[in-house]
């Protein structure tokens, strides 16, 4: 059999593994042909981390080419050098640190995890974790150490199995002996969690606008319109707060007196406090390349006139929200590739409502656990910010990618997300998928793909602080690990023949 076949398997078992078919349990294995091809002679590291990441982001992102498909091609390269690296530096540390093999492999790859979450480039889309979002009960532990603890766990259940298949038969023991914990820390947590119930009356909007009409102001009015339909239907249900998605209003509000006007007279006439998002832009000095840094900014507004500060988002979609590296090399401000080239936020925001505390992000920022602990449970005082946010907002509009995988791939980073914090999340996508989670990951209500709906539900609260919030720094160890092995790689241990 052609050695590159064992990289082949292992990319399309990860890769159904992602995919909203039910069969997330294959990353449990999806491994292990990988782990078998590097410790084989003559093996192709190039050609190995071309076919995984062709695979891979192939087959998981795809629905990226519908908006920009340089965009899927630049990924491509990218994560092909990421793989590359990440082979590489495991093939070395076998080759010389022969019994650090698997343990080079789990920090090398727990690494590469980590580390996609920091820079302009930063996209960590790829946590094994993700895999598990249909098992509860299994995504318990992330409030003791977050998506890298449970993608650490896949990785070393995959490690033992494999050690198993090479005649270590106690491994396999060891891993059951894991999965059992595992199952048992996840029941206790669905059981004995503390939770306080509330009836806030908060809703969520998906109006479902259309992308290719969204921004076309020969529809304003009738988007407008089915606002209003649903402020209705919210206001009728005793809604307090209703929570619009990602650039609802799509002009520049706070600089459209009209606009403006409309929003309030409906936040008026239907006593609702409404949370929106919208495009914002705020005069640039004239060395800047435009005369406005615009941004994609969101904000509060309640019936009696009053908008609170400005949110703005703090971490913009790599080339599709803002190209790479433009404070560091200005001439990148010629490519265009469709992006709006958005300014970055550099703040977070805490906002009131109805005696309850929430903070609010936009879109991508879901992805990101550190940025979504900081709006949950700030351990550094900010303004208006409480020692635990009774929720978290995250407003969306992913009709960029109609009825693909995307919507479903972003929307379970939601569950993760609550439960680091163990705070209840309140998402909202304009053509979905819209959702609300609980603190402990589970979905108490959603809306499909393209319903014109508001969904509701209670909120739960509890005042755990997850140990995750106060390790928050810990998966460095994993990259200390990972390049403390490499360097003695370099440095002592007999090579083997390649």
């Amino acid at each position: 059999m052609p050695a590159l076949l064992w990289v082949v398997f292992s990319a399309i078992l990860i890769s159904l593994s992602r995919l909203p078919i039910h069969l997330g349990w294959l990353v449990l294995l999806g491994w292990i042909p990988l782990l078998h091809y590097l410790q084989k002679p003559l093996v192709k590291l190039w050609a190995a981390a071309a076919v995984f990441a062709a695979i891979y982001i192939g087959t998981i992102f795809y629905w990226i080419a519908e908006v920009t498909p340089g965009g899927l091609i630049g990924i491509g390269i990218v994560y092909f050098l990421f793989y590359w690296l990440a082979f590489y530096l495991i093939r070395r540390i076998g080759n010389r640190l022969k019994p650090f093999y698997e343990v080079g492999f789990i920090s090398v790859l727990l690494s590469f995890e980590y580390l996609q979450n920091f820079g302009e480039t930063r996209f960590p889309w790829f946590h094994n974790a993700y895999s598990l979002s249909d098992y509860t009960i299994l995504i318990q532990t992330a409030d003791l150490g977050g998506v890298i603890l449970i993608s650490g766990l896949i990785l070393l259940i995959n490690v033992l199995i494999y050690k198993a298949i090479r005649g270590k038969y106690k491994a396999l023991v060891t891993a059951g002996f894991i999965m059992l914990a595992w199952f048992a820390y996840g029941y206790y947590c669905l059981v004995k969690l503390p939770l306080q119930k509330h009836q806030p009356k908060i809703s969520i909007m998906q109006p479902s606008i259309p992308q290719d009409v969204k921004w076309d102001q020969a529809f304003y009015e009738t988007i407008l319109q089915r606002y209003e339909e649903l402020c209705i239907v919210a206001a009728k249900d005793s809604t307090h707060l209703i929570i619009f998605p990602e650039a609802a209003i799509p002009v520049y509000l706070m600089h459209d007196q009209f606009s403006m006007m409309r929003i309030q007279q409906l936040s008026q006439r239907y006593n609702l406090e409404i949370f929106t998002g919208f495009p914002h832009f705020e005069p640039a000095p004239p060395t800047h390349v435009d005369e406005q840094y615009f941004y994609n900014a969101a904000a509060l507004i309640k019936p009696d006139g009053r908008i609170s500060n400005l949110y703005y988002k703090n971490i913009l979609v790599p080339i599709g929200e803002r190209m790479l590296w433009l404070d560091k090399i200005p001439w990148l401000w010629n490519l265009q590739f469709g992006q709006a080239n958005w300014e970055f936020g550099k703040s977070l925001a805490w906002m009131e409502s109805d005696g309850l505390i929430f903070s609010p992000s936009i879109c991508y920022e879901i992805a990101f656990a550190g940025l979504n602990q900081q709006m949950a449970i700030p351990l550094k005082k900010h303004e208006g910010s409480p020692q635990k946010s009774d929720f978290l907002v995250n407003i969306t509009n992913d009709a960029w990618f109609g009825t693909s995988y995307g919507p479903w791939l972003h929307a379970v980073m939601t569950k993760f997300r609550a439960v680091e914090s163990r705070i209840q999340i309140y998402r909202s996508a304009n053509t979905g998928i819209s959702m609300i989670v609980s603190p402990l990951g589970e979905v108490i209500s959603s809306a499909p793909l393209f319903k014109v709906t508001n969904i509701t539900s209670p909120l739960y609260t509890t005042p755990k602080i997850p140990l995750y919030r106060h390790i928050v720094y810990y998966p460095m160890l994993f990259v200390c690990v990972a390049l403390g092995l490499f360097i003695i790689s370099l440095l002592y241990g007999k090579q083997r023949k390649l």
